[in-house]
């Protein structure tokens, strides 16, 4: 018998010939499909192909998608990188020329010119005849990447702007100045402009003048940008990453309307003077502003009839801001891991609006916003702190709450929602004086309120200054939940409450209530029966621990709670001792006053 070493080998030679015999498939395909596969090819695998066959050669040499990439940073021997310089530019040079003389269409020109050092930086009079030729071959794409001079600049050469065929620009110069002539893009449809340095105030009005076809923009790594004023009927998305709105100019105006724009995304933007920011787009769906930082007073007024979402995530407000929102499609909107170092002023006008999100966010210490002069206009916003965060929905219907931050007890947070039917609240407790009691549409109410800080014994609980400030807000907390018919809530704010107060709050409404107890439950059980006294028409109480809990077991339970035993019954209890259940006999609550004379 043959080793298995000895048969791999010969199976292996087997289908050496085989593959040798096979007729070569990808060489059998038409041009125009192997010009589409081999346009996903980088410059120098695409060279590299070229010197498989002649027939990949030709297609190579051929192809409507040109790439050129050349890296002149690398490596220290001069002599070797001027050769490199004087190849790369006669090879570029020849395949351009050679396209002009056949006249064959040209798709896609990419050229990556990487260099930093002066004496083999390409400049713009040789990158120029290159796009002279492409625009000549009908170009569509141009994907331009060169190392400008800062004092010397850049400037597309004229043809670009009257080629009729040209449909994409990128353009990244390497944070160098970059100039509109005043031509205009007629025909063009996607501009690209990563990291360029603008020096032209009106820069936003000349986009809105010069690219009547434009359908999407996007800016990243921008700087200079003064004023932001665009007003394209045609432009339907906006992206805007990584721009820096310069500190030196003040009262800057980011303005936005057409009638075709449904997307609007700005991340790692600093706007560092102050800005007002006005969208009145009929079209715009979708906004989201993330992992970006307004230096003085923000002023955003929205007013989209189309706008579903909106999102505002990760950024820092350092000084006041105001977000003004008049959208009658508005669904959804989310401000999620934000840092306030002044008051935040949420006002949101919309017929449709389903949910809103409050998440994880913080409030920064005074000294962050000191290091800023003082805003030349302040937002007012009535009374109180000046240091909040104030939302105003008059149709909200769901709101949800996620606090994260040990400081957030010293700062309020005023919540004006007259129709609000769902709220869920988790994570660290806040101010709560500020909340309005008027939730009469409150139907559901789900709240884990817990303090990072925790404490052994009763007595040192109430020597913290932590909860000490929280026992006037755990009260208004459950007073804006009287008129929930169904509760789930963690005992913590319930503690807080009976430290300084002997009568319970009354929930004339609450049918159904589920306790998560925060600790022992045999502790608990005073403070528990204390609350059930505010709850005359009690139908189902669900208890559960996060421990084990012989009590649960006890059948004087009901007694112990403060419930009627005749009105109540013993329906469920878990196996592990963690959970109970209590339901009222055939819809009937009365609540059992037990009082010393009574008991005798």
């Amino acid at each position: 018998m043959e080793s298995p070493l000895k048969f791999m080998a010969m199976s292996s030679d087997q289908d050496t010939d085989i593959l040798a015999c096979t007729h070569d498939r990808l060489s059998g395909l038409p041009d125009q499909v192997m010009y589409h596969i081999f346009s996903f090819l980088g410059a120098n695998d695409t060279a590299r192909l070229g010197l498989v066959s002649k027939r990949f050669k030709k297609v190579c040499s051929s192809s409507p998608y040109l790439n050129f990439v050349a890296d002149f940073d690398s490596g220290s021997d001069q002599s070797c990188l001027r050769t490199r310089y004087t190849d790369f530019c006669s090879y570029v040079d020849k395949v351009l020329r050679s396209r002009e003389k056949t006249g064959e269409g040209l798709v896609r020109l990419l050229v990556h010119w990487f260099c930093k050092q002066r004496k083999f930086d390409i400049g713009g009079t040789v990158v120029n005849s290159w796009v002279t030729i492409a625009t000549k071959c009908g170009v569509e794409e141009l994907d331009m990447l060169v190392h400008v001079d800062p004092l010397r600049g850049y400037s597309l050469p004229d043809c670009v702007y009257k080629c009729e065929s040209l449909r994409a620009l990128k353009l990244n110069l390497q944070m160098g100045r970059f100039s509109f002539q005043i031509l205009g893009f007629d025909w063009l449809k996607d501009l690209w402009l990563d990291s360029v340095t603008i020096g032209d105030k009106y820069f936003g009005q000349r986009i809105s003048d010069w690219c009547k076809c434009l359908k999407r923009l996007t800016l990243e790594n921008v700087d200079g940008i003064n004023d932001f004023t665009l007003t394209n009927s045609s432009l339907e998305e906006l992206e805007i990453s990584g721009c820096r709105f310069p500190s030196s100019f003040s009262g800057g105006k980011f303005s936005i309307s057409g009638s075709s724009f449904k997307v609007l995304t700005i991340s790692r933007c600093q706007f560092k003077a102050l800005w007002h920011v006005n969208l009145n787009c009929l079209s715009l769906e979708n906004l989201t502003v993330q992992d970006s930082e307004f230096g003085r007073v923000f002023v955003c007024k929205i007013d989209c009839e189309s706008l579903e979402t909106l999102e505002v995530c990760g950024s820092n407000f350092l000084e006041a801001c105001q977000l003004l929102v008049d959208c009658p499609s508005l669904i959804y909107a989310m401000i999620s891991s934000c840092r306030f170092a002044n008051v935040c002023f949420l006002n949101i006008k919309s017929f449709s609006l389903q949910g809103l999100t409050l998440s994880e966010c913080k409030f920064s210490s005074l000294e962050i916003g000191s290091q800023y002069s003082k805003p030349k206009k302040e937002i007012k916003v009535g009374t109180g702190p000046c240091r909040r965060i104030i939302m105003k929905a008059e149709n909200l219907e769901t709101l949800n709450v996620s606090s994260s931050d040990a400081y957030s007890y010293e700062f309020p947070l005023s919540i004006s929602a007259p129709k609000l039917k769902d709220l869920w609240w988790t994570g660290d407790p806040i101010d709560f004086s500020y909340l309005n009691q008027g939730m009469v549409s409150l139907l559901n109410a789900r709240i884990h309120i817990k303090p990072p800080c925790q404490h052994r014994s009763e007595e040192s609980d109430r020597r913290c200054k932590h909860s000490k400030s929280l026992i006037y807000c755990a009260a208004k907390l459950l007073q804006c939940l009287s008129e929930a018919r169904f509760l789930s809530i963690n005992t913590w704010p319930i503690e807080i409450f009976f430290m300084q107060n002997v009568s319970p709050i009354v929930f004339k409404k609450l049918q159904n209530l589920v306790l998560l107890t925060d600790g022992s439950f045999a502790d608990q059980i005073p403070i528990i029966a204390s609350f059930l006294k505010g709850l005359p028409n009690l139908r189902r109480l669900i208890i559960k621990c996060d421990q084990i809990s012989h009590e649960l077991s006890d059948p004087n339970l009901i007694d112990l709670l403060g419930l009627n035993s005749r009105s109540y019954n013993l329906t469920g209890i878990g196996q592990d001792l963690k959970n109970v259940k209590i339901e009222a006999v055939q819809g009937q609550a009365q609540w059992r006053v037990q009082n010393a004379g009574k008991r005798r």
